[in-house]
C-alpha cells in the first residue's frame, strides 16, 4: 500500500494551483469537512450558517423527565440488582423484579423527574446494571 501513498503524492504534488484549489473543493464536500478562515466569502459565510443549526436543539430538547432502562447486568450481582430494583419499585414483588431484571434490556421507570432517575442509575449502576437514562 506504500506505493499506492507515494504515486498519489507524486500526482498530488504535481497538480497546479488551479487544479489543488478543485481537488481541495472536492475532498471538503465527500468528507463534510468545513471552511476554514482563509476559504473564499461565500463558503465561509454558508459553513456558520450550518454550524449554528444544530447548537439550539439541545437546548430545546432539554429534558426533565426520562425514562429509566436496563441494558444488561452483571451475572455475578444479579441477585443484589434484583434487591436493588424491588426496593426502587416497591409496587413489585420479588418475583416480578427477578423477571425485570432478567428480562433485560428493558425500562425499569419512565418518566422520571432527571435527580430521581440519576439516582436510580447509580443505585442500579452500583449493583452491576448496565444503565441509560433516555
Amino acid at each position: 500500500s506504500s506505493g499506492i501513498n507515494a504515486e498519489y503524492g507524486d500526482q498530488i504534488c504535481g497538480l497546479s494551483l488551479h487544479e489543488t484549489g478543485q481537488l481541495t473543493k472536492l475532498l471538503k464536500e465527500r468528507l463534510g469537512i468545513g471552511d476554514i478562515a482563509m476559504a473564499a466569502p461565500a463558503a465561509a459565510a454558508a459553513a456558520p450558517a450550518t454550524a449554528a443549526e444544530p447548537e439550539p436543539e439541545p437546548v430545546v430538547e432539554e429534558k426533565t423527565s426520562f425514562d429509566v432502562k436496563l441494558l444488561g447486568i452483571n451475572p455475578s450481582m444479579k441477585i443484589k440488582l434484583i434487591k436493588a430494583v424491588k426496593e426502587a419499585l416497591p409496587e413489585l414483588n420479588l418475583v416480578a423484579a427477578k423477571k425485570l431484571v432478567e428480562g433485560a434490556p428493558c425500562t425499569v421507570k419512565e418518566k422520571v423527574p432527571k435527580a430521581d432517575a440519576e439516582a436510580l442509575k447509580a443505585k442500579l449502576s452500583k449493583f452491576g446494571g448496565d444503565v441509560s437514562l433516555e
